[in-house]
């Protein structure tokens, strides 16, 4: 836990001590009533998120309560969104762990013709039980930042969630059939410099697209390409979905100059 993420409410409010948090402050960060930590309040893409210290005003064996002093604001999100098919239920909570942690700013999830029907069943997405893995994200990032995260239907509701491309937004999808080349080498990135202007990485956005363990089917493909997605592969290899996803992030953030 690189960073103590409050929730708001949680200021003033006693913490049990089954608490992750709390667990760890007391154990391995070895802190007690006084002392501070680094510290951020967790928030939306655009909702304030101040970085500042926490300081433990009083633990009783079983409660802890802490106080936080705001400094900065949060740097934002980075301009990646994602689609994602539906993976493996045990595959979620690591996968938006990792994506919240590179600052992915908006994760769309939904069903494949593909993919496994039994997941859509699953209480993580029933539920939309995504706020602790995002957390967890946002504490080893160190920055409160929580992407937008949501579950739909079908790749057709995501895709009207997503609705038009923004001026400088470019959208990939993963596919080695269909793919115009291999992902990387058919970006710009030397176009990658932070900064104002037609080329800087402040006019550029990317949005993304992985499907489910079993890939996408022609027809998802064409809704896709409707959709003003290009296609692109991840080389030879047949990677699992959280792997492909953090790939793909990783080579989008190093084109906009974020890595």
């Amino acid at each position: 836990m690189n960073l103590l993420v409050l929730e708001p409410r949680e200021i003033g409010t006693p913490l049990p001590r089954s608490d992750r948090r709390v667990e760890h402050t007391r154990k391995i960060l070895k802190k007690g009533v006084g002392d501070v930590l680094a510290a951020g309040l967790a928030g939306g893409p655009g909702d304030p998120c101040p970085l500042g210290t926490a300081r433990v005003e009083s633990w009783d064996g079983s409660r802890m309560v802490f106080s936080f002093a705001p400094e900065r604001e949060a740097p934002p999100l980075r301009p990646v969104s994602l689609i994602l098919g539906f993976p493996r239920p045990i595959q979620v909570t690591r996968i938006l762990k990792d994506l919240c942690s590179l600052g992915v700013r908006r994760i769309l999830m939904a069903p494949t013709d593909l993919g496994e029907k039994s997941y859509a069943d699953s209480t993580i997405f029933k539920e939309r039980d995504f706020l602790r893995p995002l957390l967890e994200g946002a504490e080893q990032a160190g920055n409160p930042r929580l992407p937008e995260a949501d579950a739909f239907p079908s790749l057709a509701a995501a895709l009207a969630a997503l609705g038009s491309a923004a001026p400088g937004e470019t959208r990939w999808a993963l596919d080695p059939y269909r793919a115009e080349g291999a992902f990387g080498s058919l970006l710009d990135f030397g176009a990658g410099t932070p900064g104002p202007g037609p080329s800087g990485s402040a006019s550029r956005a990317f949005t993304l697209a992985v499907g489910s363990e079993r890939g996408w089917t022609d027809r998802e493909l064409d809704a896709l390409a409707a959709s003003a997605f290009r296609f692109a592969s991840l080389g030879d290899r047949i990677l699992r979905t959280e792997t492909a996803c953090a790939v793909a992030v990783t080579l989008a953030l190093a084109s906009l100059g974020r890595l």
